[in-house]
């Protein structure tokens, strides 16, 4: 998977080769639904036009991941540009220190180092650095690191204590980052029902599919039926959807 290189954290691109398997996963998934609600191939082709449903939630889940990621690498950036400052060092040349720092705990395809070269890029070019750090939050559209650099560029320009700013920002990432992990530790469990439970119904239907099939009949059978088992599966996909959201909670 790979994102646009500088322009923006909020889109990515897939390869060629994880396009393949999530659209092949995505139909096989909506094609096994669609036969467990309409036992009709042709409605079951129908339903296999979820997949879009299905891409669009993976990088949903992609671009968040990436979030959290540079998120935390963030955290690290300024625990070293934090030291660089109290060693005596300006803000520009903290930041070129930062980046020698930063390069020791990552590798360069890393988006915080990505990021920080081109800080350091454009303060070579003799960008101001408050307008790189700008340049960088707008395209992360983290909270964090958008905060930061408005309180950062108003210390600068009027004096500020940079060294207190950078202190306290790295202390609040720090305990977000901390409430987030106890948070996901806490809702593994339900996130682990709640993917049991989304499966009861259409293993309920399966069952009655395999044991019974004449007593479904009439819903697949019937016009009437046909459209009961069309709302219903609107109404399970709805339900794992809702069931989804309850428990991701973000801080």
């Amino acid at each position: 998977m790979s994102f646009q290189d500088d322009i923006a954290y909020n889109k990515c691109h897939y390869s060629k080769k994880e396009w393949i398997l999530h659209i092949l996963w995505g139909i096989v998934y909506y094609f096994i639904m669609g036969m467990i609600f309409f036992n009709n191939m042709i409605l079951a082709s129908i339903a296999c036009l979820g997949v879009y449903f299905h891409i669009k939630t993976q990088k949903s889940l992609s671009i968040k991941k990436r979030k959290h990621l540079l998120r935390e690498q963030f955290r690290e950036a300024m625990y070293t540009l934090s030291s660089s400052l109290s060693a005596g060092r300006s803000a520009e040349q903290a930041c070129i220190q930062t980046l020698a720092d930063l390069q020791i705990l990552y590798n360069h395809q890393t988006d915080i180092i990505i990021e920080w070269s081109l800080i350091v890029k454009k303060l070579n070019m003799n960008e101001t650095i408050e307008s790189a750090l700008e340049d960088f939050a707008m395209r992360a559209e983290v909270e964090d690191i958008h905060n930061f650099t408005g309180v950062f560029i108003m210390a600068k320009r009027t004096g500020g204590d940079l060294i207190r700013i950078i202190r306290e920002t790295t202390h609040m990432i720090n305990e977000k980052i901390e409430i987030q992990k106890e948070i996901d530790l806490l809702v593994v469990q339900k996130q682990f029902e709640q993917k049991i439970l989304s499966y009861i119904i259409p293993g309920m239907i399966l069952f009655f599919q395999l044991v019974s099939p004449d007593f479904l009949s009439p819903l697949y059978e019937t016009l009437i039926g046909r459209m009961v088992m069309i709302f219903a599966l609107f109404l399970y996909m709805l339900s794992r959807k809702i069931g989804e959201k309850i428990v991701n909670i973000e801080v």
